[in-house]
């Protein structure tokens, strides 16, 4: 097995279970390495840290899988990490029967996401190394879950970043166009292989459930980039008068009527618009809301895109401060781990002082528990959602 050596000081951060090593901090290899290729880690003395899998050609060139020397990658360790994986998933009473599986990192599977819909499994891979060992993947899956179907999909960094040319379609028995699942008292039309993501925006459960203590007798809603209508559903549901549920997709929106439909929800308002430009609209027309909801996709997806994320930020906040009404609310979240808790606490004292007004902090949160956030991997955090009330 190919051997890599780290640069002095680099060990620390491993032998702490942080499983990346970037190609900056590599001091070399026993040989040339091929993408995909399993590897032993070791300090600058040739100490072991680790067994891994490496791309020469991406900026995290090892990711490690094991930092016990008798615990090499093998069919046996990727179907007991799926294992407890699942083990861990029967403890959390989700009340759903969709649900994340694997968390990559979380899970300690980096470059793996496995998400449950039901009868069917999405898998998605996002790097080189975890493609090569898929096949001990999908074996697991079958063998533990028994789904009807498993559809492989590739992640936008995977073919970006890491140059995988894997294509996505089902590798496992059938699996539909269009599945339902259920989560508490909704129903939802999930698509796997037309859908964001996996499909479905699980992380989000536990904020969903949240939002419904916000809803007030005869609430008027705001949903913006509601997606297939996950927020406006369970505002809807608690009790909203009114729901105004916004998104730019057609496609994301005609599902979203589907599953207004699904559940028997009424009155709600479905408009395709950028979202920027319909904030201005409502403030030029006077509208007043109860209740914001904001959910953008991830405006920071590098390190040196924060600057611009944060004017993204504040531009929606200032808009939404102009038409929540005095004691409502404004819910609003960030996907993207470059983008902390403190970045959005910013945003928002920034927008609050250019309007001149006062908000009551009231809640904070992150993804929901199946998304496993690991203290000794930062990256493993990327959902963050603040809730505020404006005095």
């Amino acid at each position: 097995m190919i051997q890599v050596r780290v640069k002095p000081g680099v060990e620390d951060s491993i032998r702490a279970f942080f499983p990346w090593v970037y190609k900056r901090d590599i001091m070399g290899y026993s040989k040339k390495p091929q993408k995909g290729d399993l590897v032993v880690v070791r300090d600058y003395a040739g100490r072991f840290l680790g067994y891994g899998y490496v791309n020469p050609d991406s900026a995290i060139s090892v990711r490690i899988l094991s930092f016990e020397k008798e615990e090499p990658i093998d069919k046996e360790l990727i179907r007991k990490r799926i294992q407890k994986a699942i083990e861990y998933r029967k403890r959390l009473n989700l009340q759903s029967d969709a649900y994340r599986l694997v968390h990559s990192e979380g899970d300690l599977l980096p470059g793996l996401v496995v998400d449950v819909y039901g009868d069917y499994v999405v898998v998605e891979l996002s790097t080189y190394g975890m493609s090569k060992l898929k096949h001990w993947v999908f074996e697991a899956l079958v063998d533990l879950l028994k789904p009807k179907g498993i559809y492989q999909k590739i992640g936008e960094y995977a073919s970006s970043s890491e140059g995988m040319e894997d294509e996505e379609g089902v590798v496992h028995g059938s699996v539909p166009e269009e599945v339902v699942i259920t989560e508490g008292d909704l129903k939802y039309k999930v698509q796997i292989s037309a859908g964001q993501k996996t499909g479905f925006f699980l992380d989000q459960r536990r904020e969903r459930r949240f939002i419904r203590k916000l809803v007030r007798e005869k609430s008027h809603c705001l949903d913006l980039f509601c997606y297939t209508g996950g927020f406006a559903l369970n505002m809807k549901r608690a009790g909203a008068e009114k729901v105004v549920a916004v998104d730019i997709s057609d496609r994301a929106l005609q599902t979203a009527k589907l599953n207004a439909e699904l559940n028997n929800l009424s009155g709600i308002e479905w408009v395709e618009a950028n979202a920027f430009d319909y904030l201005r609209k409502l403030q030029s027309e006077g509208r007043k809301f109860d209740l914001v909801v904001m959910d953008p996709p991830p405006f920071a997806k590098s390190s040196s895109s924060i600057q611009n994320a944060m004017r993204g930020y504040k531009e929606l906040l200032i808009r939404a401060l102009h038409i929540v009404k005095p004691q409502g609310y404004i819910a609003f979240y960030s996907c993207s781990f470059h983008i902390t808790e403190e970045h959005l606490l910013k945003a928002l004292f920034e927008a609050v002082k250019d309007v001149r007004k006062r908000v009551r902090i009231i809640g904070k949160s992150f993804q929901d528990l199946d998304h496993p956030w690991l203290l000794q991997i930062p990256n493993t955090l990327y959902l963050k959602g603040i809730y505020a009330e404006v005095l």
